[in-house]
């Protein structure tokens, strides 16, 4: 009877603060800006209440922040690269022959 009655006020609690909390779609720009600048502390509160009634935006805000790291680093990885394996002067005027003769 008390294991009913606490998933009933438990369910309650959470159908009345998912209405009164942003929608998925609504929080989707304060997840993408969570990336480039500080929140609010409403902001962040709002963001943690929605968490813990929607597993997926969490999940979606995981992702948002690991894609972020990744392209840094790849951007990273790309300037070094570039660097160290930039084209011979020959090579250059090779493919600048080739070009000229396709065009």
């Amino acid at each position: 009877m008390a294991i009913k009655l606490y998933d009933n006020v438990k369910q309650e609690a959470t159908f009345w603060l998912g209405r009164r909390l942003p929608t998925c779609e609504e929080l989707l720009l304060t997840m993408s800006e969570s990336l480039e600048r500080n929140l609010t502390w409403r902001e962040k509160i709002k963001m943690r209440l929605h968490f813990l009634i929607c597993a997926c935006c969490s999940r979606y805000l995981k992702h948002l922040r690991f894609m972020r790291q990744t392209i840094r680093g790849r951007a990273v990885t790309c300037e070094t690269e570039s660097s160290t394996s930039a084209l011979s002067d020959a090579a250059r005027e090779r493919l600048k022959r080739a070009l000229e003769e396709r065009g």
